[in-house]
């Protein structure tokens, strides 16, 4: 939920700015309404409540029951864009990385995901997940795009890109800025222009943006850092066959919304309103006549940066190291085992032996398929795979969003963990759990 005291800072600092603003901001601007923009010497920052002013959640035919709220997308909470983008060593792709979080912002002021959604594996388009525009909600009730937003190219113009991509670099559509054809795309679908400037072209097919990063980002958990936090009021939604939405209103001040829907011929609705305080109260018309109610809470937004606090019992800063069973020092997980996970026996562990690993486990545990290890599954047959016992062990602590299962995303949020610390030289392990489930 919007955070008054953040928005108006925002906007004091914004007026604040004298100086020209740099070229980043072109785009943006274009949408004053929507957006605050703020600047340092390394960083363009863009503000937004998250919601764009055009219908949402129409025609999603795979919906998991998220609604649209706006968030506190101001201050230390905003998208902060590099001004100056530095091209990586080695680029990542967003085929094989970054199923969680945004990797673009869009000229509104909403964030793009990765067009595969974080399961790793499903085009989000494709699967009908997404509304006219492009966009659905994610677990938190935040409203953000997956493809392209071509609607926004009528107030920019073909001069504009539709947005930035969260390394720096802009995202154009389908011509080059002067309206000529474009030629020559790299993996990422970007390439270096004529003047020497990188950019990336969106199109109409996969990878509708950015598919990958070409410049330099910093990666955690999974997804680029730092990046704002949405802000849960509830519990995230189940999927609901055969639903489809029809219809999406908002009022003016953005307090009450209505979002229509049928079920395989039956009407039904959501009407909520954010109450004072921050609270939200949902009425659920069910297609079978049913009513419910229910007030969720303002949740505590998290700034940029922040993280959750760590389990009680896992290792305190400066305390004691995590011992074995034996006295002996816990070695991190990586380290006991290196070799099994060393596939070119070259005595070091890549990120994608790692990410091999991952995708390893995981398939060999969702015997269903449905995309997720379910605690029946973690605690079924025997996976051949380092990370088997790992996923036993830790079932709870990579369940991360306490769903009772363990999707693709959150097996490679904990294993890209490790690695990072393992390539710093850092030891990570979790603490052993007598449980190998949820309570």
């Amino acid at each position: 939920m919007i955070e008054e005291a953040d928005y108006q800072a925002m906007k004091k600092k914004s007026a604040a700015q004298t100086g020209p603003a740099p070229k980043t901001a072109e785009p943006f601007q274009k949408f004053p309404e929507a957006v605050l923009l703020d600047w340092d010497e390394k960083y363009l920052y863009v503000g937004s409540d998250g919601l764009p002013d055009h219908p949402m959640m129409v025609g999603i035919t795979a919906w998991q029951q998220q609604v649209p709220l706006p968030q506190a997308y101001y201050l230390g909470n905003a998208w902060s864009i590099p001004l100056h983008p530095v091209p990586a060593a080695n680029g990542m792709s967003a085929k094989t990385n970054f199923f969680r979080g945004a990797i673009a912002v869009a000229a509104n002021g909403i964030p793009i995901f990765n067009p595969i959604k974080n399961d790793g594996r499903t085009d989000t388009f494709l699967a009908g997940e997404l509304d006219e525009y492009g966009g659905h909600c994610g677990r938190a009730d935040d409203y953000h795009y997956h493809v392209a937003p071509w609607h926004l190219a009528e107030r920019l113009g073909p001069s504009l890109p539709l947005g930035y991509a969260l390394d720096g670099y802009p995202i154009y559509g389908l011509a080059e800025p002067d309206g000529s054809t474009v030629n020559g795309l790299d993996s990422f679908h970007g390439h270096t222009s004529a003047t020497g400037e990188y950019h990336y072209h969106a199109s109409k097919s996969y990878p509708y943006i950015n598919g990958g990063f070409h410049g330099e980002v910093s990666i955690g958990g999974g997804q680029v850092e730092p990046q704002p936090s949405a802000n849960p009021v509830r519990q995230a939604g189940e999927p609901l066959p055969g639903a489809k939405i029809t219809g999406f209103t908002i009022s003016a001040d953005k307090k009450k919304y209505q979002l229509d829907y049928s079920q395989n011929g039956r009407k039904g609705s959501v009407n909520y309103e954010i109450l004072p305080g921050g609270s939200v109260h949902f009425t659920f018309k069910n297609p079978d006549g049913t009513t419910s109610e229910s007030t969720s809470e303002k949740g505590k937004q998290r700034k940029s940066g922040d993280r959750p606090p760590p389990p009680p019992d896992r290792k305190a800063a400066g305390g004691p190291p995590q011992m074995e069973t034996n006295g002996q020092p816990r070695k991190p997980w990586i380290e006991n085992h290196l070799k099994e996970m060393d596939r070119d026996q070259n005595g070091k562990l890549s990120r994608e032996e790692m990410m091999a690993e991952v995708d390893q486990t995981f398939t060999g545990y969702d015997a269903d398929r449905d995309g997720k290890i379910s605690s029946e599954e973690a605690n079924g047959p025997g996976v051949r795979s380092s990370m088997a016992g790992f996923v036993k062990q830790h079932f709870a602590e990579v369940d991360a969003d306490e769903s009772g299962s363990i999707s693709l995303e959150e097996l490679k949020a904990v294993a890209m963990k490790m690695w990072e610390k393992y390539s710093r030289g850092e030891g990570f392990s979790f603490p052993r759990s007598p449980t190998l489930e949820k309570p």
